[in-house]
C-alpha cells in the first residue's frame, strides 16, 4: 500500500468526518471534541498532517502545535517546544507504521521550525506509551508527560 503524508488547507466536509471515525474507533469521547477544533486548526495552523492511501481517504493524522513559549524546561532551557496534541490512525491500518510515518514527518516538520524539543500532552494508553517510547520519547514526570528532544539528532 502506497501511503502519503500531506498537510491540507482547505478542509471539507468529509475529510472532517472521516477524521471524526478514525478518533472515534479509539477515543471516543475525544472525537467529538477534537470535530468542532480541527477545521479551525487546520485553516488558521497548517500544522496538521494526514497520511492518505491511493485515494482521498486518510488513514491516520497528527495534531500539533508549536509553542510560543516553553511550558516544560526539560533538555534544552531556551528552546522551542512543540506539543503533540493527537496522533490517530484508522484501526484497520494499525501496526502498518503509518504512526511511525506520521511521527517522523511530524519530527522533520519541527526541525525545519527549529524545534528543539516535542512534548506527548496528555497520558497516553499503554499501546500509545509503548509506540512512543519506541520512537524516542521518554517519561520525564509521575503524570507520564513524555518528551523528545530533536538537538543534534537526525532522522
Amino acid at each position: 500500500m502506497k501511503t502519503g503524508i500531506q498537510q491540507i488547507f482547505t478542509v471539507s466536509d468529509e475529510l472532517l468526518k472521516d477524521c471524526y471515525m478514525i478518533t472515534d474507533q479509539t477515543r471516543p469521547g475525544e472525537a467529538v471534541a477534537l470535530y468542532h477544533t480541527l477545521r479551525e486548526d487546520i485553516e488558521r495552523r497548517g500544522h496538521i498532517m494526514f497520511v492518505f492511501n491511493g485515494a482521498a481517504f486518510p488513514l491516520g493524522f497528527i495534531k500539533g502545535k508549536i509553542l510560543q513559549t516553553p511550558d516544560f524546561k526539560l533538555y534544552t532551557p531556551y528552546g522551542i517546544q512543540a506539543k503533540i496534541e493527537n496522533l490517530y490512525v484508522d484501526k484497520k491500518y494499525q501496526r502498518a507504521g503509518i504512526g511511525h510515518e506520521l511521527l517522523r514527518a511530524y519530527e522533520d516538520y519541527c526541525r525545519d521550525k527549529n524545534v528543539s524539543e516535542i512534548i506527548l500532552y496528555g497520558a497516553p494508553t499503554v499501546q500509545a506509551s509503548s509506540f512512543y517510547a519506541k520512537n524516542g520519547f521518554h517519561k520525564v514526570n509521575a503524570n507520564l508527560l513524555m518528551a523528545k528532544s530533536l538537538v543534534n539528532k537526525t532522522r
